[in-house]
């Protein structure tokens, strides 16, 4: 096990095309990172360099105590599981498992014993004479998980590992590697797409966008206090809504102290009720547009009057509305985010 240092890290194609700008992150000893984010934002690409599967144009990469830029990705002693689960399919499965362990020319108890160690603990077991196509999507991947776990690598590296099984499955899996990296104490860094991923699974959040970190922090700490519009608009299933302040402080009649001085205003679904709270909050009107039912909960489409896009909140149970009847919306002051109108950063609460 080790930590893993970046520094100032740069990554730029052919055409001065920047991928990667300027990096600085630190992933603690048995740490499990998620880099998150949409397609194109860099996070395949930064794990990538980690791996050597990519040069590095400028900065530094360090495991442990090594500075491991020059070094072939062999050399640096992780372990990446990848989406397509890379298995070698005129192996059985002890044979995927041993591959790696055996051009090491590890000894043959040694190799046994890692093999039926990984197997056991993946519940793979009953499964090591099969090949990969006898196999489900979610035992290939366990298989994948396994061929890490006999290296004993420093790190793993996961690159959107889940993004090829169902969803059903994908929530095992999350369940199976957060217990799976408890277990191990391997430090880890997971990409991925899927919020929901993101959140379940990490320990140490990193939001990134066009080559840049948006956020790092503790995934619910991201969620609740997002750093910026794109955090904000990003993170959540519905993102938050935001609303110019203008147009928010026409609607309410005017806003409270604690927002003067935003350019946007963003208050998350579940903040938006339809009965008035205890507390100071504002309340402003609005026409149903539509209802969506996601399970123990409805998610509200609003129209409200000088608001480009719909509101959307978030109702317990099943919202039984119709479409175009006026709804009276109410937030309370203290879920308001209020984000700067030139930069997009998040202003702290009693600093706007």
């Amino acid at each position: 096990m080790a930590a893993i240092e970046i520094s100032s890290l740069r990554k730029i194609y052919a055409g001065n095309v920047e991928a990667i700008k300027g990096i600085d992150l630190s992933i603690a000893d048995g740490e499990l990172v998620v880099l998150v984010g949409p397609s194109g934002c860099g996070k395949s690409t930064l794990l990538r360099m980690i791996a050597g599967l990519e040069t590095i144009t400028e900065g530094e990469v360090r495991i442990g105590e090594t500075l491991v830029n020059k070094l072939e990705p062999a050399e640096r002693d992780i372990a990446m599981v990848f989406q397509n689960y890379a298995l070698y399919p005129h192996m059985s499965v002890r044979g995927n498992l041993e591959y790696g362990l055996k051009n090491r020319r590890t000894p043959r108890a040694e190799i046994d014993r890692r093999v039926n160690e990984a197997a056991r603990i993946l519940e793979i077991e009953q499964f090591l004479e099969r090949k990969p196509r006898q196999l489900s999507g979610g035992q290939r991947q366990r298989v994948a998980m396994g061929r890490a776990i006999v290296r004993q690598p420093k790190a793993f590296l996961f690159d959107e590992p889940l993004s090829n099984l169902d969803a059903k499955l994908r929530g095992q899996m999350r369940v199976e590697i957060r217990r799976l990296q408890r277990t191990l104490g391997t430090t880890s860094v997971y990409v991925t797409h899927d919020q929901l991923e993101a959140m379940t699974l990490a320990d140490k959040l990193v939001v990134m966008n066009g080559g840049v970190i948006e956020q790092v922090g503790d995934p619910l700490e991201v969620y609740s206090n997002p750093a910026s519009l794109f955090v904000a608009g990003f993170m959540g299933s519905p993102g938050m809504n935001l609303l110019p302040a203008e147009t928010l402080g026409t609607l309410v009649g005017g806003l409270p102290g604690s927002a003067s001085g935003c350019g946007t205003i963003g208050i998350r679904p579940e903040d938006i009720v339809l009965s008035a709270p205890a507390g100071a909050h504002i309340a402003f009107d609005a026409v149903l547009d539509a209802v969506e039912l996601v399970g123990s909960e409805s998610l509200v489409y609003v129209h409200a009057q000088g608001v480009e896009k719909d509101i959307v909140l978030r109702a317990p149970g099943i919202h039984r509305g119709t479409v175009g009847e006026a709804l009276r919306l109410h937030v309370a002051h203290g879920a308001l985010h209020c984000f700067d109108a030139e930069t997009g950063r998040k202003i702290p609460k009693g600093a706007a």
